[in-house]
């Protein structure tokens, strides 16, 4: 049997479907982390940010997952990267464990162009430790089918639900108010 690896590689086509535009993130059963951030014709000087330095913080809203939200290269830039912790157990079962055991968590990030499906930039972005607690404290509730004790949420649900989010205020507004 063969397994077959994801490369990618500057230049090159993306391995992986990206529909629409904005960030992706997902995790690896072995808590690796990847963004894929999906922008139509990035300019230099998206690129150069791109390159630059990274802010995490996290969205919280009651009785929902935080969702990751990063400023890159500066705060003229803001990327939302909804996840649903439910899905992500499905497709890589005990990410949380294997990402709140790493001693450094460092995330793929990957920006795309969305009108060619090429890939601009890829950069290692170290993660603060502090992020990635409270990102699994907030998601470990999430993570499983819905029972009498927890509440989790189909795609749809959770679609709905980031929807309603972003209806009420900016990247901007929600980018000051995270933490």
């Amino acid at each position: 049997m063969t397994q077959d690896t994801i490369r990618f590689e500057e230049g090159k086509p993306c391995p992986v479907q990206v529909a629409g535009t904005g960030g992706g993130l997902s995790i690896s059963a072995n808590g690796d982390m990847l963004l894929i951030g999906s922008i139509p014709n990035p300019t230099e000087e998206q690129i150069a940010a791109w390159n630059g330095k990274w802010r995490a913080k996290l969205i919280t809203e009651s009785e929902f997952p935080a969702i990751p939200i990063f400023a890159i290269g500066s705060e003229d830039w803001i990327l939302e990267a909804p996840c649903n912790p439910c899905d992500n157990e499905k497709e890589a079962p005990g990410f949380c464990e294997a990402l709140y055991a790493k001693d450094d968590v460092t995330m793929a990030a990957i920006l795309v162009d969305s009108e060619t499906g090429l890939i601009r930039k890829i950069k290692q972005v170290p993660l603060d430790e502090m992020f990635i607690e409270r990102l699994v404290l907030s998601w470990n509730p999430f993570r499983y089918e819905a029972n009498d004790y927890n509440k989790s949420f189909t795609a749809q649900e959770f679609a709905q639900k980031v929807g309603d989010i972003f209806k009420m205020r900016s990247s901007r507004e929600l980018w000051m108010t995270s933490w």
